[in-house]
């Protein structure tokens, strides 16, 4: 198989379904529901262990994923999900406060279609992106789970 060539599967966690996508070297995707990604539907290591990372997440047993995360995007996209990947675990951050990390202080809009365009949900944790007011944006089954991640972290970190 080509270095490139896309697999996806889908696998089933305490928050329904979740779609994982991935080339032989990196994960490029992880989508809420039964969604329909690129390539071969068949489960490989690599999407094996980013399900088995995601649910020690959900499980409260880990904070940081190790598998590789190559999501497509465009340069500006990439450097949004980068600062995404370095918010601490259990802490939040505005998109005004991205767009300050990555060097575009007046971007935050820009900031804010980034994270609503992230391709791989938890592992590049958009969920800890608040609105001004401190609250999770968004409705719907993707906001109940970024509220739940961020409940799950904050639990973890209090347990401690």
């Amino acid at each position: 198989m080509a270095a490139s060539a896309q697999t996806h599967y889908l696998y089933r966690t305490p928050y329904g379904p979740i779609a994982i996508g991935a080339t032989r070297r990196a994960v490029t995707a992880v989508a809420l529901g039964e969604v329909a990604l690129p390539g071969e539907s068949r489960p490989t290591d690599l999407t094996n262990r980013c399900a088995t990372e995601l649910m020690e997440y959900l499980a409260g047993k880990r904070r940081a994923f190790s598998v590789p995360v190559a999501p497509e995007g465009t340069d500006f996209q990439k450097r949004v999900w980068k600062a995404l990947r370095a918010i601490p675990y259990g802490q939040t951050r505005t998109t005004a406060d991205i767009a300050a990390a990555i060097g575009a202080p007046g971007s935050y809009r820009m900031v804010g279609a980034a994270v609503r365009a992230n391709p791989a949900a938890v592992v590049i944790p958009c969920h800890r992106v608040v609105g001004a007011n401190g609250r999770t944006p968004g409705a719907g089954r993707d906001a109940r789970l970024r509220e739940a991640c961020l409940k799950l972290e904050r639990r973890t970190l209090a347990a401690e």
